[in-house]
């Protein structure tokens, strides 16, 4: 735990200024986090982390949806087209919620992932193509870490916790610009043109009646 707490303290003091920025509620829950994800099998470890990273994107695509019944449906149904990371990782950069940064990274995660959760049992690190993955993260090391200490499981949990810290507000951030209903084009209304000309230059759709 204490060659992660280091790193954690220096992205917050990076990102927000100080660590008093976070809650102590939620600082102690990361760490508690961070703890398990480091006592977690190879195979658990890729499954938990992104399933954090997942759920972190649904409350930040539900915060910037109007809310309501449509909103749940699409992100939480049975068959909810927004329901999985592949999805919500994609519609999230579409929307500008996460940057080409933090896409990169949460893909490469979700790859290592699914490798661990699709393939063959007894698949661990020493994998060349896990290794490979591992080795395409970007997320910033600890400063001063030795080579030898950089192993691709240390890779992956210090992707995950680096992505999990910038997206731990995202949800609160984006709901400041929270979608809300918005009338696109006024009510349409039937009127008799005998009577009321329509405006000039202005298009219009009407109805001829036929005496018969």
């Amino acid at each position: 735990m204490a060659k992660f707490r280091g790193c954690v303290a220096h992205y917050l003091t990076r990102r927000y200024g100080s660590r008093r920025n976070m809650l102590v509620e939620h600082a102690v829950d990361l760490g508690e986090f961070v703890t398990e994800l480091q006592s977690e099998t190879d195979r658990g470890l890729p499954l938990v982390g992104a399933a954090l990273i997942d759920e972190k994107l649904s409350k930040t695509l539900e915060s910037f949806f109007v809310g309501g019944k449509s909103t749940k449906n699409l992100l939480f149904g049975a068959n909810a087209p927004i329901g999985d990371l592949s999805s919500r990782v994609e519609l999230c950069l579409s929307l500008g919620l996460i940057d080409q940064f933090e896409y990169q990274e949460i893909q490469i995660i979700r790859k290592i992932r699914n490798q661990f959760a699709h393939l063959r049992h007894g698949l661990t690190f020493d994998d060349e193509k896990i290794k490979g993955l591992c080795t395409s993260l970007k997320s910033p090391l600890p400063d001063g870490m030795p080579k030898e200490r950089q192993t691709p499981r240390f890779r992956l949990i210090n992707a995950i916790v680096c992505i999990v810290l910038r997206l731990f507000y995202r949800p609160e951030w984006v709901a400041k610009e929270q979608r809300v209903p918005k009338q696109w084009v006024p009510d349409s209304t039937w009127y008799n043109t005998n009577d009321t000309p329509p405006p000039e230059n202005a298009g219009f759709v009407g109805l001829v009646s036929k005496s018969l």
